[in-house]
């Protein structure tokens, strides 16, 4: 099935710093620059900071492994609390080349990823300005943001005599505000799984998952704002009702290595219809305005206690 496309979901997210935050380039680019630099990338309407989407995925899986750590159906079985990796234990066992590796992982697996699965979720870099805007104002935006980079200072102290260690004193800049933008891109996709990437953006929002360097002392909170979702339905799933990988009509009824596992059989779907464009290949289903999507997300979180069940 995972050669083919059933289902996709792209989210445009705006990202707000709602607290300082420092993304650490792991190098200082001038010997009179702090000692640690925000990452910056060149690109064709300037040099930027900007957030690799690779500091938010990180922080996203932990955020998601930390949550299904502490259910009692789930806790057994996501693998960064047992003693082998879904990699791992998928190339241990016996014809593995055979098998599907989809089933023989866990949920965060799954949604993220391992070394025999791709992920369900990929992440952009987070820039300045939204792709679809003009050169001019990409520029000007990447100006804007720069203007909100500033430095402070740290010192470390030594825990045995509660004074300032020799030399400890030390420089890093921050981000204090401003706008990012980026994409996420969901494929294949049972309808748990934007369910649980929503709700950690709302963990997120509140503060309780944090990004970047330096979080313990205050840095990391991001708001993330849905601007537009938009949802692909190809083949079998077309049609004005939103459903997830599990309704694929192949994905069987049994436990077999040929069967993909999922979740959700037979309940993948959210009954409530919606305006959708149709043609001869997929369905599209577009959400702009801001109600509207936090209905739909709402909707997908409610899956969640299906998934849970």
């Amino acid at each position: 099935m995972f050669k083919s496309t059933i289902n996709m979901m792209k989210l445009k997210i705006k990202i707000t710093p709602r607290t300082p935050l420092l993304v650490a380039s792991g190098k200082t680019f001038e010997v009179t620059g702090p000692d640690i630099q925000f990452v910056r990338v060149k690109t064709a309407y300037g040099e930027t900071v900007y957030i690799p989407g690779s500091s938010l995925k990180g922080v996203l899986r932990g955020g998601m492994e930390a949550i299904l750590g502490e259910n009692e159906k789930w806790k057994a079985k996501i693998c960064c609390t047992s003693e082998k990796l879904c990699h791992d234990l998928f190339r241990n066992k016996k014809d593995f080349k055979n098998k599907l590796p989809y089933r023989h992982h866990c949920p965060v697996c799954r949604m993220f990823g391992s070394g025999d699965l791709a992920s369900r979720l990929e992440i952009s870099d987070v820039f300045p300005y939204d792709f679809e805007e003009t050169d001019e104002d990409k520029g000007k935006k990447i100006g804007a943001l720069e203007a909100m980079v500033s430095s402070r200072t740290g010192i470390k102290i030594d825990r045995k005599t509660g004074k300032t260690s020799p030399g400890a004193l030390f420089e890093y800049e921050i981000l204090g505000g401003g706008e990012l933008f980026g994409e996420f891109t969901l494929t294949n996709y049972e309808l748990y799984q934007p369910g649980l990437l929503f709700t950690l953006f709302d963990l997120s929002n509140e503060g309780f998952l944090r990004y970047g360097h330096s979080k313990s002392r205050g840095l990391g909170v991001l708001n993330f704002e849905i601007q537009s979702m938009t949802i692909l339905q190809f083949g079998k799933l077309k049609g004005n009702t939103v459903k997830g990988a599990g309704m694929v009509p192949h994905s069987g009824d049994t436990d077999s290595d040929n069967d993909y596992g999922f979740y959700m059989k037979g309940n993948d779907r959210i009954d409530t219809e919606f305006s959708c464009k149709d043609n001869v290949l997929y369905s599209t289903f577009q959400f702009t305005e801001k109600e509207p999507i936090r209905e739909v997300a709402g909707l997908f979180k409610k899956k969640i206690e299906t998934f849970l069940a």
